[in-house]
């Protein structure tokens, strides 16, 4: 062997003995014994008895048994000894220096030797203390039915991903506190406010963002697709919210007269503006929100005036909505034009519930979805969920006898007649 070729081995056998003095070789075989014990179908309640565990030390560690690495080699020699006689493992058969095999004993009062070193918490107390943490949580609609599930997902060994950390106690108590935020949340904010009264700072919720766009997606509304438009369900906006509208009316804000008979198509009012606005005159017999742009923009009746909701209404609709019953009171109608499907009714009960004002469907019923039977599409799972926990009536017993839902932009012009 040439000099140089010496020289490098023992540099490298150099760095090495170095790198040994910086790694723990024992913690790292109790660890991956525990890990894959973990793992295994005995430990999950899958197996009546234990297979075996056993760690191969030259195939974990390739340096061992090399000549060239006679320091890494017998330090891994002294740790499997030491684990033999503390009880821990015990040598296959056939184990010998340099191809030394060891196995796992996993009698229980080893286990939890091992456990105690690692100063490492079991995946099962893990478990029993998530369980007990999600029984704490006191919660209603939506998030109830998110914690049930997950509930379900740990007895039945399932993933809780991607709406949770599994067993990651911080995470679920973040994870419940925004989405309980959520529920209650009935007044227009800023996403960072929001953020800043659920978890004490402006920014932590933007790392939650996709998981709740995930949770609000399949426990709350499968329509729900864009993470902005969760949180604006929920009155958490990024940006100030305006109300659209389109029809003849004179407004006063600030000692300004505002007449929208002069729009030719229609005005946006700022948030902001609500709180000062008074309404000088209504032109209308009707009075209608719609929850679709494009039937915004499409719809001509007569003697209308229209809201833009943008799906569910968002604060500052609400107060103008309001300010709009207190001026015209009973001399209209009160009419709200949505999907047909679960969200458009929830939208439409939330829209009622909210401003109180006696809000009539407008063509969200049996004869529409006959009339557009070509053009509807099939519920989901969560669709007949959700529908069947509403209060039943004609058009609902419909659309689950028929597997059948309806988006309002397809209604056209030959019902644009009242």
């Amino acid at each position: 062997m040439l000099i140089q070729d010496c020289l490098s081995l023992n540099r490298d056998n150099n760095r090495l003995s170095k790198d040994l003095e910086m790694n723990d070789y024992r913690q790292l075989i109790l660890t991956e014994f525990i890990d894959r014990y973990e793992n295994s179908s005995y430990y999950k309640g899958k197996r009546d008895g234990p297979r075996k565990i056993s760690i191969v030390l030259h195939k974990r560690f390739p340096e061992y048994g090399q000549s060239f690495f006679y320091e890494i080699t017998e330090e891994l020699e002294n740790i499997s000894f030491q684990l033999k006689e503390e009880g821990l493992v015990t040598f296959s058969k056939k184990s010998i220096p340099g191809n030394r095999e060891i196995i796992l004993n996993q009698e229980e009062s080893s286990i939890k030797k091992i456990y105690q070193e690692l100063k490492r918490i079991s995946i099962k107390e893990k478990i029993m203390n998530y369980l007990h943490q999600l029984d704490e949580y006191h919660v209603e609609g939506f998030v109830k039915d998110f914690i049930d599930e997950m509930k379900k997902k740990i007895m039945y060994d399932q993933s809780l991903s991607p709406y949770l950390k599994s067993y990651d106690l911080e995470d679920l108590d973040s994870v419940i506190k925004i989405l309980n935020g959520m529920y209650y949340q009935d007044e227009e904010i800023s996403f960072r406010k929001f953020s800043e009264k659920i978890l004490n700072d402006t920014k932590k919720l933007i790392k939650y963002k996709k998981r709740i766009l995930h949770i609000v997606h399949d426990f709350y509304d499968d329509s729900l697709e864009n993470e902005d438009e969760v949180f604006e369900t929920f009155y958490i906006r990024k940006n100030p919210a305006y109300v659209y509208i389109r029809g003849n009316a004179i407004f006063k804000i600030n000692n300004q007269l505002i007449d929208s008979k002069q729009m030719k198509q229609y005005f946006v009012l700022p948030s902001l503006c609500i709180k000062d606005l008074t309404i000088q005159n209504i032109d209308a017999k009707q009075v209608m929100t719609i929850e679709n742009l494009t039937s915004f923009h499409d719809l001509s009746l007569n003697d209308n005036f229209y809201i833009y909701t943008n799906g569910f209404h968002n604060h500052a609709i609400q107060q103008f909505l309001i300010k709009l019953s207190d001026f015209l009171g009973d001399e209209v109608n009160y009419l709200h034009f949505g999907d047909i499907d679960a969200g458009g009714f929830h939208i439409y009960n939330d829209l009622c519930k909210k401003t109180h004002i006696p809000f009539q469907m407008y063509h969200m019923d049996v004869d529409t979805l006959k009339k557009y039977d070509t053009y509807t599409k099939k519920l989901t799972k969560n669709d007949r969920k959700r529908l069947k926990s509403m209060k039943n009536n004609e058009v609902i017993t419909y659309m689950l006898k028929n597997n059948v839902k309806l988006e309002q932009e397809i209604v056209g012009d030959s019902f644009n007649e009242r």
